[in-house]
């Protein structure tokens, strides 16, 4: 199928595509030589590649015309290549003078192309059973782009590099509710990074993760909350104590001031936004939550800079049939992915295994199912506690893993089971032996 495009677009594509190089190398693996409505167009295209490809320069014309030679046939001359070259050569050099509007222009019709053709194979593959296949073809269509990102020259990009780290430091940096944790990561975890805390059921996982929310509005953030366990009236429930400082049990009563303590902190920390969404125990994986922040985006012009995910174990990896170790590895993977194609953090919540839930110091050998997930993880903490603890309103947090600082150490914190507040413990504490 060829561009839908009149011909002076196409001749304009294959001015460009000989004579500028870097318009050459952004578009030379979106365009496929069937694109090209005419014969003389396509065979011209592949000789300027096959050429490319063997010397690395680009063809002047009278190399083209004698590539073109090698490829006549009794049905076809080669002054009808010349005379095509003539024309290229002759269009209105004031309209390629736009690179732009010709690279979008390619650039959209490639990514038509590319989701045309994975349907189409799509359909086989789904009466195969072959879901998993059906993904890779869909997302390989959808990454059909013109983006010339292509990393870090780490020799020549020194100094760039240590700008990026400590001028921006502020900027990426995103503090936990604990000061002791901040110290060791010079402000707290940052973008693109994958964070976890690990508790038993009814520790304190999700109060944790309305704190870390909580916290990262204060510094202005937007955060996406996504539960998939509890409604979203109960997670807003939680929100509402930690912001307000109204315990849980006084909030009915006490709505006239709930509503003007929100509006002090709104007023506060104006460029805060927080979404929360519930999904189905079991049912979401990262597609839906993919697919979520594209709307989001689409309709509310909401893009997270934080993602809390209530918690791992209850979401599905995008690969069926895994056992449960790999899945949870696999889920981790594909949350720290998210992180990156988005350029935001991730925090989420795991549970220890049947030892760990009666330690009362849990480290990374007492995950439940799979030590895997927390090799992807850049930060993982536990929070514990002891009945005298619990009594004393006392959690300690123990840091399992932390990519880029300090690890394997303990710290105390407060836990104010009113307001759901943590924070960090004032006062000297003595841990039992």
């Amino acid at each position: 199928m060829g561009y839908k495009f009149v011909d002076s677009i196409q001749r304009g594509i294959i001015y460009l595509l000989k004579s500028d190089k870097d318009f050459y190398l952004q578009i030379i693996n979106l365009v496929k030589p069937e694109y090209f409505e005419f014969d003389s167009h396509r065979l011209i295209f592949e000789t300027v590649v096959g050429h490319y490809d063997k010397y690395k320069i680009l063809p002047n014309d009278h190399v083209i015309i004698e590539q073109v030679k090698t490829h006549l046939t009794d049905k076809t001359k080669i002054s009808d290549y010349e005379d095509e070259l003539e024309w290229v050569n002759n269009l209105d050099k004031t309209s390629l003078e736009n690179r732009t509007y010709y690279l979008d222009l390619i650039e959209r019709f490639a990514k038509k192309e590319a989701i045309k053709l994975a349907i189409s194979k799509s359909i086989q593959l789904i009466k195969e059973d072959r879901f998993g296949d059906v993904e890779y073809e869909v997302k390989k269509a959808l990454t059909i782009s013109r983006d010339q990102d292509l990393g870090q020259n780490y020799f020549t990009d020194v100094t760039d590099r240590w700008v990026r780290l400590t001028d921006s430091n502020s900027v990426n940096r995103f503090s936990t509710p604990f000061n002791e944790l901040n110290k060791t990561m010079e402000g707290g975890p940052a973008r693109k990074e994958l964070c976890m805390v690990v508790a038993g059921s009814g520790r304190g996982k999700s109060i944790y993760l309305v704190n870390q929310g909580v916290k990262a509005l204060t510094e202005n953030r937007k955060v996406l909350y996504i539960s998939l366990e509890m409604s979203e009236d109960r997670i807003a429930q939680r929100f509402d104590s930690v912001m307000s400082l109204i315990p849980q049990d006084k909030l009915k009563e006490n709505q006239d001031l709930l509503k003007k303590r929100l509006a002090t902190f709104k007023e506060a920390f104006p460029e805060s936004r927080l979404v929360i969404k519930e999904f189905p125990t079991g049912r979401a994986n990262a597609n839906t939550i993919r697919a979520l922040i594209n709307q989001i985006h689409n309709y509310e012009e909401f893009t997270p800079d934080l993602i809390i995910i209530d918690y791992l174990e209850l979401l599905r990896p995008t690969t069926e049939g895994l056992a449960e170790y790999q899945a949870q590895e696999r889920i981790a993977q594909e949350l720290r992915g998210l992180g990156v194609e988005y350029n935001c953090i991730i925090w989420t919540a795991s549970q220890p295994n049947r030892e760990g839930a009666r330690s009362t110091l849990i480290t990374d050998t007492e995950l439940a199912d799979s030590y895997g997930k927390i090799r992807t993880c850049d930060l993982a903490i536990s929070l514990n506690q002891t009945e005298q603890e619990y009594d004393q309103g006392v959690m300690r947090v123990y840091v399992m893993k932390s990519r880029n600082s300090k690890t394997r150490f303990t710290f105390p914190i407060s836990m104010n089971y009113g307001t759901l507040e943590m924070k960090d413990y004032e006062g000297e504490y003595q841990e039992e032996e």
